[in-house]
């Protein structure tokens, strides 16, 4: 796989810059609850991973990936029953590779919980980054559905719906 070299630059640029002295401070975000991405979101949906293409964006400037989910459901927005496509920024294309820090990877057949918005083009974005998807794993001793192994999925869903009638009461 080839990198473009304007990733490597970047990359290289962002690691001195995060050498300086406070610098570090400065590069983090803020952890957002679950309430703030939901009310940030159009969407939110559990479902698995059924499909993950990548191509050029129209001036083939940058790589993006659509991720396209088979939702299971929508806890916010979307149509029942209706498949939701991402567009995620990076991948690969012909052996070039684009990476991408702070931002949501997914992986073919990966159930997850997505946050979702959509940019000025219409395409479906995750929330705030990374920090807008999560991996949802069964646990072995409850059998229960963990979002992020540290949550029911079951308790994400209630903050959400909560957040959501919150928000419609505003």
């Amino acid at each position: 796989m080839k990198i473009q070299t304007g990733a490597i630059t970047t990359g290289i640029s962002l690691a001195l810059l995060l050498a300086l002295p406070g610098a570090g401070a400065v590069s983090q975000s803020k952890e957002l609850t679950t309430e703030t991405l939901a009310a940030q979101a159009e969407v939110v949906a559990v479902g698995k991973v059924s499909s993950l293409v990548s191509g050029w964006n129209e001036d083939y400037s940058r790589i993006v990936t659509r991720v396209t989910l088979s939702v299971e459901s929508y806890i916010k927005g979307g149509n029942a029953g209706q498949p939701l496509t991402i567009l995620v920024p990076g991948g690969e294309v012909d052996g070039v590779g684009e990476l991408y820090s702070h931002t949501a990877v997914f992986q073919s057949n990966e159930s997850v919980l997505v946050f979702a918005q959509k940019d000025l083009q219409g395409n479906y974005r995750v929330s705030a980054g990374q920090q807008g998807k999560y991996t949802v794993n069964r646990d072995d001793a409850s059998g229960k559905l963990m979002v992020g192994g540290t949550r029911t999925l079951q308790e994400v869903t209630a903050l959400v719906q909560k957040a959501v009638l919150d928000q419609q009461q505003k």
